[in-house]
């Protein structure tokens, strides 16, 4: 059984300015491969552009093929950011 492991950083827009965030927390958690292939599917990336928010993907050569290494999302309001970071183990 493939393990993966997830750092996800939640993030809240200074209200000073425009452009930074500040770190709300940070967990970092080993799942399956099952879990990481659900949340990256097209679908449901497509599913959570459709609220109102952005979904961004990025992709990059890993030991295990040509996967999504990190994915952003934004809240509609953009004031409430997650990053998502995959290891691959």
């Amino acid at each position: 059984m493939e393990q993966i492991t997830m750092t996800k950083k939640r993030l809240e827009k200074t209200p000073s300015t425009k452009t930074t965030f500040k770190v709300l927390n940070e967990v970092t958690e080993v799942i399956p491969r099952e879990h990481y292939e659900f949340i990256t599917k097209p679908e449901t990336l497509k599913w959570f552009r459709c609220l109102g928010g952005t979904e961004t993907a990025e992709r990059s050569y890993t030991c295990r093929g040509y996967n999504i290494t990190r994915l952003t999302s934004t809240s509609p309001d953009k004031k409430i950011k997650v990053i998502r970071e995959f290891k691959f183990i």
